[in-house]
């Protein structure tokens, strides 16, 4: 990560660390693919609720909002999965 170049506030990581370390305390107890499920479930249900509460017009914006997430989860995703093959092709070097 490039803080210089990073829009992205500290303070976002922070929290999406907080996260990733409650879904490992959990992969204790279930296994790393329902975790990851209940992870995407939680975040559709979260993310579904702040539309509901924060769009006026939510109906009408409901497709433009369903695209909007999945972009940006595609993104993120995207982005994370090379980062992580970046790492392993330099801890496999």
């Amino acid at each position: 990560m490039d803080t210089e170049q990073d829009p992205v506030p500290k303070e976002f990581y922070d929290l999406a660390v907080r996260f990733i370390a409650l879904a490992n305390e959990l992969t204790g107890q279930h296994n790393t693919s329902r975790v990851s499920a209940v992870i995407m479930y939680a975040a559709a249900r979260y993310n579904a609720h702040c539309m509901i509460a924060l769009d006026p017009d939510a109906r009408a914006n409901r497709e433009a909002a369903t695209e909007y997430f999945v972009r940006q989860y595609r993104s993120m995703l995207e982005d994370n999965i090379d980062s992580f093959l970046q790492s392993h092709d330099q801890n496999s070097a």
